[in-house]
């Protein structure tokens, strides 16, 4: 390091003196591609529509699967489907990761080798190459994601026959020309992917109950074991012959997982235009099934890509869907019920039934003032009122999402707070509220962070959830709410039955 700023400039004019040129190397990011369709008369761009295809899985149960980019939820090239729109490739730039490792080789006007130079992202970036100012020079950036090493190059002496030979690991390239001056120059690096990579995501419908609990010889193709890429104008070859990538999963434990990601899969290829994906083993939900695959991915080089199936069961309502309906006012501390004023910490009530109902039984909650509770056959669902707001002494507050976002408090995912349970309205296919009941007696539950938006896992913070009886032949549900002041539930609770999917 320079001993004061005087030193540091005379350093810097006694090169630029000398006839020498300092290039900084500026690492800028990594570019994705982002595949958009063409422009509407009004001139703006949309990303290409995503694709859904379904799947069956079983004879009552199958899964929905879509292919999305990475960087954006609503771009990417998705399962192949035909359309009238061209579309159109664009970038999206990521940041290299921390402590990433990554090379600059520099090559003269006639193609020699002249001196090369490994960084380490955000480490030592700032470190200059020096060389003959007035001449021209190719410079080439690559990495191959890694934070230990980074490979060298092949037949280096030479850019006309130097090469990145073999990688199978996350490629990265760029390669620039530049007319270094006298004194100071930048370069400005931005490294592409070479390879695609997929991260798949395994979900279960909230409706379907159990869990993921085995995944075996999961794979995904086409790829191959490695690739070869010139130097002097980023040609890849393909080594070897096709093959599939095994698509790795972290243990699932003995109560298996209701979500679960991959670690990403590299695959080496040429555009695809029908990859697959396939389980060798799945069980969930109690069922196992061989050889499950999803076809017809479209798979681009250089893409990041998310798999994304959700499983779900297919069921039909058994019991008519009965509604609940009840938005008793506030009288003192407690309630004015059918005329009647109910003090505060007594329990109002209403009774459904559940014959035949082989799947469990699902309570949607479109509006609620501020708990409540169920009886399933005789058995209260919490060992508590399940309580969403703070500060009441009657029943204090006991529900959380199970990522430690609160009601009337912070998002654990970012963005505005989430409100009051008794400031949300959901809808009959959206509520704000949803529990289920499995066959076996097993209750989950889920919640929105805003009117009549995606349900997240919901967990009690005091008190526990219990195991209620469940039949397949004959069940009452009592839905009960303990008054504190204005009372409010609006839903609707029934038995489910399985049935063949469509």
């Amino acid at each position: 390091m320079c001993g004061s700023l005087y030193a540091c400039k005379e350093s810097k004019d006694s090169v630029a003196q000398s006839g020498k040129a300092n290039v900084s190397i500026h690492l800028l990011g990594v570019e994705n591609p982002v595949v958009t369709t063409k422009k509407a008369s009004n001139g703006s761009s949309s990303t290409a529509s995503n694709q859904t295809i379904v799947v069956p899985f079983t004879k009552t149960s199958s899964f929905e699967a879509t292919l999305t980019n990475e960087s954006s939820a609503t771009s990417g090239n998705l399962l192949r489907a035909s359309s009238g729109n061209r579309a159109a490739v664009t970038e999206e730039r990521t940041p290299l990761g921390d402590n990433v490792k990554y090379k600059i080789v520099v090559y003269n006007s006639s193609g020699d080798y002249v001196t090369e130079k490994t960084y380490t992202n955000t480490v030592d970036n700032t470190s200059d190459i020096t060389l003959d100012a007035g001449q021209a020079y190719t410079f080439v950036a690559y990495s191959v994601n890694s934070t230990s090493t980074v490979p060298a190059v092949t037949a280096q002496t030479d850019l006309t026959t130097a090469s990145l030979d073999n990688i199978s690991a996350d490629l990265m390239y760029f390669k620039k020309d530049l007319t270094v001056q006298a004194g100071d120059n930048n370069l400005d690096v931005v490294l592409k992917h070479q390879y695609s990579e997929v991260t798949t995501n395994l979900s279960m419908a909230t409706e379907m109950t159990g869990a993921i609990t085995n995944l075996a010889a999961t794979t995904i193709d086409p790829t191959h074991p490695s690739a070869n890429l010139k130097l002097a104008d980023g040609t890849i070859t393909y080594n070897g012959s096709t093959a599939t990538a095994n698509v790795v999963f972290p243990g699932l434990g003995a109560a298996g997982l209701r979500t679960v990601s991959s670690t990403p899969t590299v695959l080496i290829h040429p555009s695809a235009t029908n990859g697959v994906f396939n389980f060798g083993s799945i069980t969930i939900d109690g069922e196992t099934k061989n050889n499950v695959s999803v076809a017809g991915l479209n798979i681009v080089p250089g893409q990041r890509y998310n798999l994304n199936l959700n499983f779900k069961t297919c069921t039909q309502v058994v019991t008519g869907g009965a509604n609940l309906n009840w938005n008793y006012l506030a009288s003192g501390n407690g309630a004015i019920v059918n005329g009647v004023v109910v003090p505060s910490g007594n329990t109002v009530e209403q009774t459904l039934t559940a014959p035949g109902a082989d799947y469990g039984f699902v309570f949607d909650i479109q509006q609620m003032d501020n708990s409540f509770n169920m009886e399933v056959n005789g058995i209260k669902l919490a060992t508590q009122e399940i309580q969403f707001e703070a500060g009441i002494a009657i029943a204090p507050r006991n529900v959380q999402f199970a990522d430690g976002s609160i009601y009337n408090g912070a998002n654990a995912e970012g963005g505005a707070n989430i409100p009051q349970i008794y400031n949300m309205v959901g809808t009959a296919t959206h509520p704000i509220i949803r529990v289920v009941i499995a066959r076996d007696g097993q209750v989950s539950m889920y919640g929105s962070k805003s009117n009549g938006g995606e349900l997240y896992p919901l967990v009690l913070t005091a008190g526990t959830f219990n195991i209620v009886p469940w039949s397949s032949t004959s069940n009452t549900v009592k839905i009960t709410q303990v008054v504190q002041g204005k009372t409010t539930m609006i839903g609707a609770g029934s038995g489910r039955k399985k049935i063949a999917c469509p």
